[in-house]
């Protein structure tokens, strides 16, 4: 049996991707800047940073300008203060924040389906000590974790929201996201800021 990594990696990336989208549907627009405990960031402050995590791997990948602005990306950044997140408030408005994140995730789903295999074992410039491989496990793994997070954060505001943990087979994942796609498109207005 050939093994096929490409293929494997990306249908992980395209998992945990569903996986993260999945836990905003039905989220109540009102919960998504609410604050279950102090030393817990909220879904936006998440989902955002989850959003410029793949906008960053995007741009060290193709070489490309981010997406993102510097004052998004620092908002959402791991090691930006609690003060600051609240303080200051998001600088961009949620279905803003939905609508570029899927611009980045269409492209960077493009540049892998045309990327050859051997491309996942070449490393980046600079300051990423690891190859593509392994920068697309790191994300899935982000992904996941804060997927996890945000349903916890929902249950705590009691809306629970979808199951967690679906989408591994091609057909199913494809189902979850078109429903997903119909959720954003219908309530998109709803989460401007």
């Amino acid at each position: 049996m050939k093994r096929n990594v490409k293929k494997a990696s990306t249908d992980l990336l395209a998992t945990t991707e569903c996986n993260l989208l999945s836990s905003l549907k039905g989220v109540r627009p009102g919960d998504i800047y609410k604050q279950i405990l102090p030393e817990v960031n909220h879904i936006g402050w998440i989902f955002g940073h989850c959003a410029v995590h793949l906008d960053w791997v995007l741009s060290l990948t193709t070489k490309t300008t981010r997406i993102f602005s510097e004052e998004v990306s620092h908002y959402h950044r791991y090691g930006t203060t609690k003060s600051e997140i609240l303080d200051e408030g998001p600088p961009i408005s949620f279905d803003t924040l939905v609508d570029r994140y899927l611009d980045v995730s269409e492209s960077f789903s493009n540049y892998l389906a045309e990327m050859e295999e051997d491309g996942l074992y070449e490393g980046f410039p600079g300051e990423v000590s690891e190859n593509l491989l392994q920068t697309i496990l790191r994300v899935s793994l982000h992904f996941m974790g804060h997927a996890g997070q945000i349903v916890l954060i929902r249950r705590a505001l009691g809306n629970p929201g979808s199951s967690f943990v679906s989408g591994v087979k091609k057909e199913s994942r494809q189902q979850i996201m078109d429903d997903w796609y119909d959720w954003w498109n219908n309530r998109r207005e709803s989460f401007q800021d």
